[in-house]
Formats: C-alpha cells, sequence, structure tokens
C-alpha cells in the first residue's frame, strides 16, 4: 500500500503572506495557506476566492468572434429566419441547449433545438442531420458544446444556404471552421482570459452579448451545473458561475422535480448535489434513452409534467446503474480470464452500452490504477472510450495509431475511439507494446496530493466548518486532504453492504478520530498487520443526535516514510547522500526505530525465501513495487537474502531479481541478520 504522497504546490507558503490574508480577510492560518496552494498571489485573489461574485464574470466581447456571432443571431431574429440550436447528449450539451433556447424565445425567434442521439448518430453535427434541418426550413445553426471539428458538415451547410454560429469549447485544430463565427475560448489566437470555459459556459456569453451584458438566474443555475459537471476547473471566472449559480438551481421547476424525485432533502444544493444526483440524471437520458428528454425538463415546457419527466430520468439513472454494473462485473471476469494485468486494460464485448462504458472504465482505472479503454462491438464497429492515470497521457498514446481509427478525439485522461473489428485486432496488441515499452514501472504508482501534514488536535469543528469557504470544490480546486503521520488503526471492522467499506479508530498519539474509509475491506489484513502508518484522509463533521465530531474519510495509507527511507537506503547503499555500505545503514537505523524488527529464525527464513522467489519467478521487479507489496518482515528478509547474493539490486534501474548462480552461503553471513538477533536476544 504505500502510494507516493505529493504535497500541493507551493510546500511552503510565506509566513508573512499568510499571516496577512488571515488577518485582512478574518480567517485562520490553514485556510490562507490552502488559497496560496491554490494559486492565491495577492490579497484581491484571496478576497475573490473567498467572496465569487456575479461581477467576476469576464467581457463576452472578449472572446473571439461573439460580435460576429451576436450580430448574426440578431439578424436571425430581425428577419424571422428559422433558428436551430444543435447541442450535446451530456449535461454540459442539455443544459447550454436550454438556456440557449429560451432566451432565443424570449427574444421572439423562431427557434428549434437538435441532440443527436447517441448510440444512433454520434457526437456532434452529421450529414444527415443538417438535411433534416434543412427540409424544416433553418436558416441558422448555432451549435453549443460542439461544432469546432465539424468541417464537412459546415461545408454542407454553406451549399445548402444555412450559416453557422459556433459556440464551442473543446480544442480548436490549426484551421477553423469556414462558417459565420467561431466563439470558443479555446482557439489558439484567443484572448480571453479564462481558456476552460464549458459548452454552457460559452452560451451563457453569447447570452450575456445578447442581452446588454446580463442573463437570467436560471441561465446561470444551468452554467453552473454544466461547469461542474464537465469538470472544467472551478478557478477564476468559472468559480463564480459555479458557486453564484448553485443558489438558484432549486428555483427552476424541471430541477426542483428532479431533486424530488432523487429524494433530496438538504437544506442546499452544492456542488456534491450537481455531481452526484443532478449531472448523473441529466446525463443518463441521453446515456440509456435521448438526450430531448433531459431538455424537455429543463425548458419546463409543461410543468404538469415535470414530475413525469423527473421520474422518467431517474429511472433512465437507475437503468444505467444497473447496465454499469453489469458491464463492470464482464469486465472483471475478463481481466481475471486474462490471468496477467499488463500495463494497459483492453476489452471489448459485444453487448456492452457505448454509453456506459466510459462510467466503467474510469472505475477499473481508478481500482487497478491503469489506462483503461473498454469498446461495445457492434456489427464489427467497436466504439470505445478510454480512461488514463496522470503518469499516461492517452491522447499522446493514441495519437500514434489514429490512422486505424474511423473516429478519435480526447485528451490526456479521457479519449474515445471508433475503430472496426479487423483494425482492433491489429491495434490491440500493438498498443499495449508502445505503452510497455514508453513508460516506466513508477508511472504506475498512485500519487496522492494533500495540502499539508497536520495533526488530529489541530482539526477541530469549527476548522473544518471554515473549510467550506474553499468550495465550491472541484477540477483545479480540490477538497482539501491532509497527512497524518504515525498513525496506528484499532477496532477495524467491515460496514455496509457486503463488507465492502471499513470504519477504524485511528490513534495518533493520545488523539483519536474514527477514519470512514469506501470500498476498502480488503485493506484490513495489512492494516492489523503494521503498527505505524502515514495517513491521507479528507475531514468532514459528522453530527449525531446534536452532538458534532471531526471524522475522517480514508484516501489512502502509507508504511510509514522512514521504513521506505532505510529500505531504499540499504539498497542503493547510500546515507545522507553519501556512500555507505548496506551494513552501516542497517547499523544506523536498526536500532533508532522498533518498526523494523521482527521474529526471523530459520524456519520463518525458508517462508520468505519461498514468498519472495515466487515473487520474483518471473523476472526482476522494481523495488518499490517490492515495498509497496511486501510485508515489513518479508522486506527485512529480502535485505539479508540480497546480502547473501541470493537476490541481486540493480541500481541503475531500480529493480530486484533472483539470482540462479549464488553459492551456497549460511544466514549467520549476513550482517543485517546477525544484528537481528542481536537485538532479539537483549
Amino acid at each position: 500500500m504505500n502510494n507516493r504522497l505529493i504535497a500541493r504546490e507551493p510546500v511552503n507558503c510565506d509566513p508573512a503572506f499568510v499571516e496577512t490574508i488571515a488577518d485582512q480577510l478574518n480567517c485562520s492560518q490553514l485556510i490562507a495557506r490552502a488559497l496560496i496552494r491554490r494559486g492565491v498571489s495577492s490579497l484581491e485573489e484571496a478576497r475573490r476566492f473567498l467572496e465569487p461574485k456575479e461581477s467576476d464574470l469576464l467581457d463576452p466581447f472578449l472572446l473571439p468572434d461573439m460580435q460576429v456571432a451576436a450580430d448574426r443571431v440578431r439578424r436571425a431574429i430581425d428577419d424571422g429566419e428559422h433558428i436551430c440550436v444543435f447541442g450535446d447528449y451530456d449535461a454540459d450539451g442539455v443544459c447550454s441547449t436550454a438556456m440557449l433556447v429560451q432566451r432565443l424565445r424570449k427574444m421572439g425567434a423562431s427557434v428549434e433545438y437538435y441532440i443527436p442521439h447517441r448510440h444512433t448518430e454520434g457526437y456532434g453535427m452529421s450529414a444527415d442531420a443538417v438535411r433534416t434541418l434543412n427540409e424544416h426550413g433553418v436558416r441558422l445553426i448555432v451549435t453549443v458544446d460542439n461544432g469546432v471539428s465539424a468541417f464537412d458538415e459546415i461545408a454542407l451547410c454553406t451549399v445548402l444556404g444555412i450559416d453557422v454560429v459556433v459556440t464551442d469549447h473543446h480544442s480548436v485544430s490549426k484551421t477553423l471552421p469556414q462558417c459565420a463565427a467561431v466563439v470558443a475560448a479555446s482557439r489558439k489566437d484567443a484572448c480571453y482570459p479564462n481558456r476552460y470555459l464549458c459548452g454552457a459556459g460559452v452560451a451563457l456569453k453569447l447570452i450575456q452579448a445578447l442581452n446588454d451584458g446580463t442573463y437570467a438566474p436560471e441561465e446561470l443555475a444551468l452554467a453552473a451545473i454544466a461547469t461542474i459537471a464537465d469538470v472544467v476547473p472551478l478557478t477564476g471566472e468559472n468559480r463564480a458561475i459555479a458557486a453564484c449559480g448553485l443558489k438558484h438551481i432549486q428555483s427552476l421547476t424541471g430541477l426542483s422535480a428532479l431533486l424530488h424525485v432523487a429524494g433530496f432533502n438538504q437544506p442546499r444544493v452544492d456542488e456534491m448535489t450537481v455531481s452526484f444526483i443532478i449531472a448523473p440524471r441529466l446525463n443518463a437520458a441521453g446515456r440509456m434513452a435521448t438526450a430531448m428528454e433531459a431538455v424537455h425538463l429543463l425548458l419546463g415546457e409543461d410543468d404538469t409534467r415535470a414530475e413525469e419527466i423527473a421520474a422518467t430520468l431517474n429511472e433512465y439513472n437507475q437503468r444505467r446503474r444497473d447496465t454499469e454494473n453489469e458491464i463492470l462485473e464482464e469486465a472483471e471476469r475478463l481481466i481475471a480470464a486474462c490471468g496477467q494485468i499488463g500495463r494497459v486494460i483492453l476489452l471489448a464485448h459485444e453487448s456492452w452500452n457505448a454509453g456506459v462504458i466510459g462510467i466503467v472504465a474510469s472505475r477499473l482505472c481508478e481500482k487497478y490504477h491503469l489506462p483503461v479503454i473498454l469498446f461495445a462491438d457492434q456489427e464489427g464497429v467497436l466504439t470505445g472510450s478510454g480512461r488514463s492515470i496522470a503518469g499516461v497521457d492517452l491522447f499522446e498514446a493514441l495519437s500514434l495509431f489514429s490512422h486505424l481509427f474511423v473516429r478519435f478525439g480526447g485528451h490526456a485522461r479521457a479519449a474515445g475511439v471508433t475503430i472496426t473489428r479487423e483494425r482492433f485486432e491489429a491495434f490491440r496488441p500493438a498498443f499495449e507494446q508502445h505503452v510497455e515499452d514508453n513508460y516506466r514501472a513508477e508511472d504506475f504508482y498512485p500519487a496522492y496530493q494533500f495540502d499539508e501534514t497536520v495533526r488530529f488536535g489541530e482539526l477541530t469543528v469549527p476548522r473544518v466548518k471554515e473549510l467550506r469557504l474553499l468550495s465550491p470544490y472541484g477540477e483545479g480546486n480540490a477538497e482539501p486532504v491532509f497527512r497524518f503521520n504515525n498513525v496506528r488503526f484499532a477496532s477495524l471492522r467491515t460496514i455496509g453492504k457486503d463488507d465492502k467499506h471499513f470504519c477504524a479508530s485511528a490513534v495518533q498519539a493520545d488523539q483519536v478520530m474514527r477514519v470512514i474509509a469506501f470500498g476498502k475491506s480488503q485493506l484490513l489484513e495489512p492494516l492489523n498487520k503494521a503498527a505505524d502508518w502515514d495517513l491521507l484522509a479528507r475531514p468532514t463533521i459528522n453530527a449525531y443526535r446534536g452532538s458534532e465530531s471531526v471524522e475522517l474519510f480514508w484516501i489512502c495509507a502509507n508504511a510509514s516514510e522512514e521504513k521506505i527511507a532505510f529500505y531504499n537506503a540499504f539498497f542503493q547503499q547510500r546515507l545522507y547522500n553519501g556512500d555507505c555500505s548496506d551494513g552501516r545503514i542497517a547499523e544506523w537505523y536498526g536500532p533508532r526505530s522498533d518498526r523494523f524488527h521482527a521474529e526471523l529464525d530459520d524456519v520463518a527464513m525458508r517462508k520468505h525465501y519461498r514468498r519472495l522467489q515466487n515473487a520474483l519467478s518471473e523476472g526482476s521487479v522494481s523495488l518499490f513495487a517490492l515495498i509497496r507489496a511486501l510485508r515489513n518482515e518479508e522486506l527485512l528478509a529480502l535485505c539479508v537474502f540480497t546480502q547473501l547474493t541470493f537476490f541481486t539490486y540493480d541500481t541503475e534501474t531500480g529493480h530486484i531479481c533472483l539470482n540462479t548462480n549464488c553459492a551456497t552461503r549460511t544466514l549467520g553471513e549476513s550482517p543485517l541478520y546477525q544484528m537481528l538477533n542481536d537485538q532479539q536476544e537483549a
């Protein structure tokens, strides 16, 4: 369970600046340091972070082509041209569509909306959709959350006499579609200060441009949902959109109905409500049926049907969860059947729902900490959705094989691929080999960020409540996670359905806190076998029968870093940046802590040797991986056997391998073994 624990930069905050923020903004130094770690560099920035306001929204005309876009839309309204808002089937797309349609209707426009069917049409504009809209008499298409890559479809629009205004936030290539306007902060020539607006964020800017800089509360609410759901950075303008828009969500009839059918009964809507209740249900419409139903709900076209539509979306979401679990179980069976897992997981199945596989890929990626691409095989065409880890750029790796794909796009952590079955057979081994050859073993070790190291006593109930000043949390503004050193666990027990979770008492010196770990019951055994851990956890408030206490949500735990330092130093024969024998290192570290002591008699050593021999039977393994996988007494045995040359350590690669040509040696010839025996006798 050894993971890389990485402090958020900058690790060292200027004490004077910390004190200034705390004094001037009447907050704790804990909050002040958190602000600095989140990029705040001035007192005014700190004030805007803690008190986001609608006045923080930027001038919409700073976006490229915005004036042209607004003028073209106004001309269409004045001339009575029929307009189509062309959206997308995810939460960002349906929110964008609903808010712009509603605004155009208020302005007296003749307007309809179109969202492609995920399973039959796929993402974005298509030639068939364009021809259908032409038959409807559409003379202007305004895209939301799509359009920057629709070169052929926009060219067809031109032939048919349809103008197109693109509003989008996806990555823009070197060339732009030839149309009336391309409004995108992601354009290479854009000077807009916020390059990370979501699709609904860009739609909100168009609404501002059409309405003298203003917008309705319900439009801000929809932009807030999309900003959180589409996982864009919640900093700067995006933070203001999210924080201010959250306040208006319950005022929308459709969203209020959706919260009601989902059983929501909290006093306020926050980012967690959006992420785990609202967004999944809006997304479920496009995954399981048609996203048009989600737009109907958000538009509130028929208030009497709001509860009915909301109930339908809730049912879709339950079906999505059931389908997700079925795919996950089948994927786990396929992984088990493969035997050994490499450095990437590629799976395909003819019965999988292409709208759900991305969620399952994300869950598998989190569990195995490997890149995962799942493919839905439909009549010889495989539609894939991939997720990756921080160390492996999925888009970059896949781009080398783009000549094999029918369609391909994405970014470092997520990508979509369409490929024929015949080409998939060539792609799969080639891609697996590419990942194997071009990434280090260390790239696949889990790494977790934390804000700072604190002691249990520092996280009082008022301090933990104060952390909510940093919300809404999300991409670019993660909820604070803290590191607690030298923790032991007691009273460990499983909880929840199927005993998948556990709770425990975490003990640090004379302080005790309750820890909850979701889906981590398999860790009970290793936690019971060691007395000293460095814990990462997220603090929260537990209210029970009128009493409040701080509770910790488990993130991960490491064997104490002193232990890791010992094994690194021992095998590299380095102590304080100087060359040193492994015997000298053992003498220096050994007496300083009883955490390295273990019963290593002849019987135990034979057992440990068999375990080590099995672990290294298929070739060399990195030292870091062994520290993660082996118990302390097994690692000490590995040190002893390495001194006896039964195993060898390569200082250049950091790998250990079995030495099949070693001479016969006795345990007593190991200085470390002698020292451990001497300590036991003493």
